[in-house]
Parts: C-alpha cells; structure tokens; sequence
C-alpha cells in the first residue's frame, strides 16, 4: 500500500528545542567524561566486570523477548580470556529496543569467531543482518502501463542489508554508556510503493541505569523498533506476513529505513509494569519518497515543514515462567505538531495524533522445561483522524505458535487477521477527480518460519486481500511470500 501523499507544510523548528537540547547534551557529556578519561591514572583499577548478573533483572544475563523467552548470552570463549573488555557481547544485541534479535551465537559467523574475538577485546561489536523478500500473485498481471497499486500486484522484490557496529566506552570510564551505528542498503522492484535507500539508519547514544530499570537512547534512529511492539512474537525472524499497519508512520512516527533526531526513556522502577516515552522530529508529510529525497543521508535535524513528534507509551510485561504465562499489554498516545493538509477542509492543520493499545497472551504453556514455548493470542488497535491520514484505522487479531514442532524449537507459525480503514475525505478527493476507491482492506493471512541452522530463517506465507488498494477499486487478492533472513 502507498501512503496517501500529502503537501509539504510550514517549519515549527523552535518546537524542537527539547530534541535538540537532549541530544547536545548527551554529545557534552560524553565529551567531558572522555576528556576526564583519558587523563593518566596511574592508580586506576581495571574496569569492573558488566553488571548483567541478574536473571530476573531487565536486561540481565537472560534477557527477556515479549513472549517470555530468554536470550542466553553467547558463551564467548574469548571474553574470559580478554583482560581489558569484561563484557558480555549479548550487550551489544540492540539494547533499549522492543524488537528482538537472535543472540550472537545465532548467527552464521558464530559468537566467537577471532574478528569478535579482537573486536570485543577493545570494547566493539558488529553484525550484520541480510533481510529479503519476494511477494506475487497468481492472478494475472494489471494491463502494460497500468500503474502498481499494492504489493505483488506485480512480482515484488526487496533486498535490505542492515550493518550494525557498537562501541562500549567503559574503557573511557563510561560505564553504560555505548554508541551504536546502523546502516541500510536497500533495493525493491517498485519505488516508491516501498522505499529503498542508502544511508546511515542509527547513529545514538545509549545508556542504562539501575541494571537497565532506566534506559536512555539519544540521537538519530527510527521509532518503529523502539514503541508498541508490532512485530508479531516480538521477534525480527518470526517473518510473519498480513501486518500492513500504517497509521503510526502516517501521523509522523520514523519507520526504516527512514531516520530522524529523537530521544527515548524507557523507565521499569519495579515489578513489571513499566512507562516510555520519545520526542522524535517528525517524518516528512508528505511521505518516506519526499523524506528520502530532501534528506538521502539521514542527518538532516530540521528539514523544513518539520515539527515535534511526542510519544507516550505505558504497559505491563511480563515473561513466561514455569509456573506463569507471558503477558504484554501496552497502550499509548502520539501527538504531532506539523501542520498537514487536511482532506475535509483543504487547509494545512496541525494536531495529527495517533491512540494505540496492543496485547499480547500466552493461551497454553506445554513445557516447563521451555516456558516460552507454546500458542499465543494477541489483538492490536490503532487509530489517527481521519481528515489528515489516508488509513485512519487498523485493527488486527493475531494467533502464533513458538516451537509448533517439538522437534523445531525455534520455529514459528503465525495467522493474522487485520482490518484497514480507508479515510471517507481521501476516498471523496478521488472520487470528485473521477476514480474509483475501496472503503477498507480486509486481510488473512498464514506464515511458517523456519530455523534452517544458525543464522538462517526463511518464512513462506500466503495472504488474501479483499480490497487490497484505496484506488482503484480492485476485487480481492491472493498473495504468497518468501522471506529469507540472515545474520551474520
């Protein structure tokens, strides 16, 4: 689906203050502490060992996905035996975001290999993560020169490789502190229907307090990992199909490969309730083309048209255990102060704004042995006005299944039903120039994932599609993917 194009609007910048304000302070922090850290110390002790000693603990030596399973540490035979890092590589493994990674023994390069061997013996980390997709439709192709309206209307490709590298600058005695860099090479069939770039995806500086109960992330990144949790299972290799939400990345929210200043704060003072919230500087209007083209690097802090994206996310997280099932409620509010252009009065508005809650709960737990494994339910709701977005809503029940085969244990199976509302202000634009629309999208669809060996998952689904673009109106769709995932 491509989003509703809307025109540029007016600069807000002074609205971003508080954005800019975190991040220079984060850069002078870090600046004077380095500056501090580099003063001989003849006394200085060796660096502490990492405190990531408490299994219950977020971000202990057993992290925690949304659906309860735990993330063992690679056992990195060359830490122990690296007298001046101490740290323990899993880490480095996207800290403060919801979505989740393999660990690093998950990958095809191993979690011990000499290049992270002497890489992490100076406090550094690398990975790399190959994603690529195939979607097509059995039915016949649209007529030469008819334009491409949804994904695999034609035959539809996209190849995206994700090249991570992370610093920890405990040796600067920063202890917590890291910087981690992200960037993206992508290609697709059909642009700009779906987006492909060339550019630095994450540039931040991350740090944790209280053994990770607060954590902070400042700098250039995209949001879509880091609130409410959409990917089903939580998980970057589950390769699910049928989540086509959109209404988040309409009302301004930084979707990859699209990036922009912000700071995050995630707080989890005790139990498992928890609250985050973000000030990002809001995506383009007009859409991820538009935002490509007038900012191609990613580094751009206020391109013009720009205001404030606030975020507010608050929830309850709970992971499985032999004697209790996972549960994850979340809930939240994102308002935005870039005008858009408004479908019902034709005039520039600010105020767009997005509400969303989404749950997620484990239904049986067939062994204590793995508590995380077993079949799960989840619900999604979002909405955003109507005047100013082209889909205003999406609702989406969800049934997966961790370890469906107990023979496979990292495999998944997924289906996911959803619903897409069109906007009745869109549709009337389009009517009045003489085309035909579609009131909303209906959406089944199946995925199985498959854990080939390390590092490699390949996920086939299918999908029907009952109106699968705004305009034209089109009869329903058949759809069938092929995902392949790689981690190095």
């Amino acid at each position: 689906m491509i989003l509703h194009a809307r025109k540029r609007c007016a600069a807000t910048p002074a609205l971003l203050c508080a954005v800019r304000a975190s991040i220079i302070a984060a850069a002078l922090l870090l600046a004077s502490r380095a500056a501090f850290a580099i003063q001989p110390d003849s006394a200085q002790a060796p660096p502490a060992p990492a405190a990531y000693n408490e299994p219950n603990a977020p971000g202990g030596n057993a992290t925690p996905d949304p659906t309860g399973h735990f993330r063992v540490p690679a056992r990195d035979s060359a830490t122990a035996s690296c007298d001046s890092a101490h740290l323990d590589i899993e880490a480095f493994n996207y800290p403060g975001a919801e979505l989740l990674l393999p660990t690093f023994a998950d990958s095809i390069t191993g979690g011990d290999n000499p290049l992270r061997h002497e890489l992490l013996c100076h406090g550094l980390a690398y990975r790399v993560v190959s994603n690529n997709n195939f979607t097509a439709s059995p039915q016949s192709d649209p007529a030469p020169g008819t334009p491409q309206v949804y994904v695999g209307q034609r035959p539809t490709w996209t190849l995206a490789s994700y090249y991570f590298l992370a610093a920890d600058l405990r040796s600067l005695h920063l202890a917590g502190y890291q910087i981690s860099t992200i960037a993206v090479v992508s290609r697709t069939s059909w642009y700009p229907g779906t987006l492909e770039a060339s550019k630095m995806l994450q540039a931040v500086v991350y740090k944790s307090f209280l053994h990770k109960r607060v954590e902070v992330r400042a700098g250039y990144q995209n949001n879509d990992d880091q609130f409410a949790g959409m990917q089903v299972g939580g998980n970057a290799a589950s390769g699910s199909v049928g989540v086509f939400a959109v209404p988040q990345n309409e009302m301004g929210l930084a979707y990859a490969p699209l990036s922009a200043p912000s700071v995050t704060v995630r707080v989890q003072p005790v139990g498992n309730f928890y609250a985050k919230g973000g000030l990002q500087r809001s995506a383009s209007p007009a859409g991820g083309p538009e935002d490509l083209h007038r900012d191609a690097a990613g580094f751009r802090f206020v391109p013009h048209g720009d205001g404030l994206l606030s975020i507010f996310e608050g929830g309850y997280q709970r992971n499985a255990q032999p004697d209790s099932r996972a549960t994850w409620v979340r809930a939240g509010y994102m308002t935005n102060t870039t005008p858009y252009l408004s479908a019902r009065t034709n005039a520039e508005t600010s105020g767009n704004r997005c509400w969303f809650v989404l749950a997620d709960r484990q239904l049986r737990l067939p062994s204590d042995a793995a508590p995380s494994h077993g079949l799960y339910m989840g619900v999604s709701a979002i909405s955003v006005p109507s005047d100013l977005n082209a889909y205003p809503t999406y609702d989406e029940l969800r049934f997966y299944q961790v370890a469906p085969l107990r023979s496979r244990p990292s495999d998944m199976a997924s289906l996911v039903l959803s619903h897409t509302g069109y906007s009745r202000f869109t549709r009337a634009q389009f009517a009045a120039a003489g085309k035909t629309t579609a009131s909303s999208l209906s959406t089944a669809s199946a995925s199985y994932s498959v854990h080939l060996r390390s590092g490699i998952y390949v996920s086939a689904g299918a999908a029907y599609n009952t109106r699968p673009a705004i305009t034209p109106r089109l009869p329903g769709a058949f759809t069938a993917n092929l995902q392949t995932m790689f981690f190095f």
